[in-house]
């Protein structure tokens, strides 16, 4: 027999999703950073410094333009106690990125990215419980998506006139977001569907700084800092389930819920022993910890409350680039250390997330005023198990995991 689950524990407006990097966190919004582990916060001047850090946007004379995508392909595999296999079923999303960059003078530089830094989606698949293939886990989540797009206009400002090698930048982040959860609900062997959605719109901002010392050009460091997100869902809530039981369950209408996207602080350091060759190390910093639980206002006038209890982290990435000015092309290398922000108690199918080791690889050719990217990283198979406290989760189990990208970039150039 199977038995209602709480409300509390399962109504979590989809944030959620299978990708590389931490809880619902993603870092591939430019090719020639994905091949070198995204290790680019001392060293992007291209348009999307607007992404890794705007502080390195008024580097660049000229108008430029960046334009490309990354196709993310997941995998997870979830094994309860008694050895029963359930594998994820997501789909396999492209996430677009979009920047233009554009000196006005000497200084100063205007532009516009657009990159989707949050979410994802997955599904479980829909079988008979018990039937080997099925998943165990469907009254926690059948389907959920959470879509985030940070469009952010920018200025930044090339200081060499006045301290060589130096610029920075400035950017506000337009969020709008949307999200949507199916799960089912059980009384004994009765089945309903519990289908949510609802949609937001947050602000935020960013800021950076970019420093290549005159008397050590073989070095450059840079450090960005993004601002936490509030974003306040609101949709509607449409719960179906056999007449006996569907008073048991709160009516349909209006739900609402807030959630804080955290903060970030990146810093990094390059060094370039020869010309060809540029080494890249960078540690970023996010404030998970904010992200404590999830409250959803429902229609019948309670709340709806999901422990999350996040805990910050500190990301590594080592990139190494190589070029070949011959051939008119380069080279790329990277990994990446990502700890999952997620606790062992709260580890469920809405999320199964790991600490992720992920090695890049990437290259780049030049055709006159156009530079083609690619970047392909991969989460190494790694598995984790959640905690074996009473009903923290109420599904036990193994959780293995990873990923594949690949990430294209187009990049123009104009009037240098």
């Amino acid at each position: 027999m199977r038995t209602i689950s709480t409300l509390s524990g399962c109504l979590v407006l989809g944030l959620g999703g299978v990708a590389s990097a931490n809880a619902f966190l993603l870092n591939e919004h430019d090719a020639k950073s994905v091949g070198r582990g995204n290790a680019s916060t001392a060293t992007d001047t291209d348009p999307s410094a607007i992404a890794y850090n705007i502080g390195g946007m008024a580097v660049e004379g000229g108008t430029n333009v960046s334009i490309g995508g990354s196709l993310i392909l997941p995998g997870a595999t979830f094994t309860d106690p008694g050895g029963t296999k359930t594998d994820l079923e997501s789909s396999h999303p492209v996430l677009p990125h979009f920047y233009v960059t554009s000196k006005v003078n000497d200084t100063v530089a205007v532009g516009v990215g657009f990159h989707a830094p949050f979410g994802l989606e997955l599904t479980w698949p829909d079988a008979t419980p018990g039937v080997a293939g099925s998943s165990p886990n469907l009254d926690v989540i059948k389907f959920q998506s959470l879509r985030t797009y940070f469009i952010t206009p920018s200025v930044g400002a090339n200081l060499g006139k006045w301290v060589p090698g130096l610029s920075i930048g400035a950017g506000l982040d337009l969020v709008p977001a949307t999200v949507e959860l199916r799960q089912y609900v059980y009384f004994g062997d009765t089945q309903g569907e519990a289908h949510l959605g609802g949609d937001a719109f947050g602000i935020g901002g960013r800021v950076g700084v970019m420093y290549k010392p005159e008397a050590l050009p073989e070095l450059s460091v840079g450090a960005m800092w993004r601002s936490q997100v509030n974003e306040d869902f609101s949709g509607k809530a449409d719960f179906d389930i056999a007449a006996p039981y569907r008073g048991q369950l709160p009516p349909d209408g209006d739900i609402s819920t807030s959630v804080k996207i955290p903060q970030s602080v990146a810093i990094g350091a390059a060094y370039r022993p020869i010309p060809q060759l540029e080494l890249e190390a960078n540690g970023v910093y996010v404030n998970w910890s904010k992200f404590k639980e999830i409250r959803i206002h429902l229609p019948n006038m309670t709340d709806s409350v999901a422990p999350q209890n996040y805990e910050d982290t500190f990301t590594i990435r080592v990139g190494a680039e190589y070029k070949l000015p011959a051939y008119k092309a380069a080279v790329r290398v990277g990994y990446l250390y990502d700890p999952t922000p997620i606790p062992a108690t709260t580890l469920t199918a809405q999320l199964p997330d790991v600490n992720r080791n992920d090695v890049t690889a990437g290259g780049s050719y030049s055709f006159g005023d156009y530079d083609v990217h690619l970047g392909l990283l991969w989460v190494l198979p790694t598995s984790r198990t959640t905690s074996d406290a009473p009903y923290m989760p109420i599904h036990k189990g193994t959780y293995d995991v990873t990923a594949f990208v690949a990430s294209i970039t187009l990049d123009g150039h104009f009037g240098r």
